[in-house]
C-alpha cells in the first residue's frame, strides 16, 4: 500500500547535465500540505488520509471560520496514521532522501470523440463524393441483436488514471519563497496542473 504521498504543480521543463549529457527534466512545485483528518473504516468504510492544498480564513463580527479548498486524499495504512497527527505540515524534508518517485495524474479530457480519435479506426473512402469517411462499418452479427461488450464505440475520450513509474529525482531546490523538485524526463499536463507525487 502506498505510504507517502505528495501533491505538486508543474512548472516548467529545462535541461541539466547529467554524467556529460544534457538530460531533460521538469520542475514541479511543492504545495503547502496540511493533514486535516482521517477516513476510517467504521465511518467512512475506507481508510484515507485528507490532505489540504489551500486554505482561506473567513472572519466576521460573530464567528471565525476556515475553508479549506482543493482537499486530496490518499488511502493509507494504520501505520501512516500512527506516525502523521492531524495538523501535520509536510515540507521537502521527506524527500531528501528519495532518489525515485511515482507520478500520478488524469489523463487530458478530449470530450466525445469519434472512432477513428478514439479507436484508431482506418474510416471509409475519401474520393467519389463519399460522405461517410469518418463512420464505422459493421458492429458485429446478426444474433445477438446489440452491440457486444468491449466493442470499440464512440464516446468520452481520456479520463483514466494514469501513472508514470520510477520517475529519478535529479535535483532538490528549497528558497524562501518555494520548494522545487527537478524530475527527469518530461511531465505530462499543463503549466500549474495538478500531479501526485508517490514516494517510492
Amino acid at each position: 500500500m502506498n505510504k507517502w504521498w505528495f501533491v505538486v504543480k508543474k512548472q516548467e521543463m529545462t535541461r541539466v547535465w547529467v554524467d556529460d549529457k544534457f538530460v531533460p527534466v521538469t520542475i514541479v512545485k511543492v504545495m503547502p500540505q496540511e493533514i486535516v483528518r482521517y477516513k476510517t473504516d467504521e465511518k467512512d468504510w475506507y481508510t484515507a488520509v485528507v490532505i489540504w492544498l489551500w486554505k482561506k480564513e473567513k472572519e466576521t463580527k460573530k464567528w471565525k471560520k476556515i475553508v479549506y479548498k482543493d482537499t486530496v486524499e490518499f488511502k493509507v495504512e494504520s501505520d501512516y496514521i500512527q506516525n502523521n497527527q492531524i495538523g501535520k505540515i509536510f515540507d521537502l524534508d521527506i524527500v531528501q532522501w528519495i532518489e525515485s518517485v511515482d507520478v500520478v495524474w488524469v489523463s487530458k479530457w478530449k470530450w466525445f470523440q469519434g472512432m477513428v480519435k478514439r479507436c484508431h479506426i482506418k474510416g471509409w473512402w475519401a474520393t467519389h463524393g463519399h460522405k461517410f469517411t469518418r463512420t464505422w462499418g459493421s458492429k458485429g452479427n446478426r444474433k445477438p441483436r446489440r452491440t457486444l461488450k468491449w466493442h470499440p464505440h464512440a464516446g468520452h475520450m481520456w479520463v483514466d488514471r494514469v501513472t508514470l513509474k520510477d520517475i529519478k529525482v535529479l535535483d532538490v531546490i528549497k528558497t524562501d519563497k518555494e520548494q522545487l523538485i527537478a524530475l527527469k524526463w518530461s511531465l505530462p499536463w499543463a503549466y500549474n496542473g495538478m500531479l501526485k507525487i508517490n514516494l517510492n
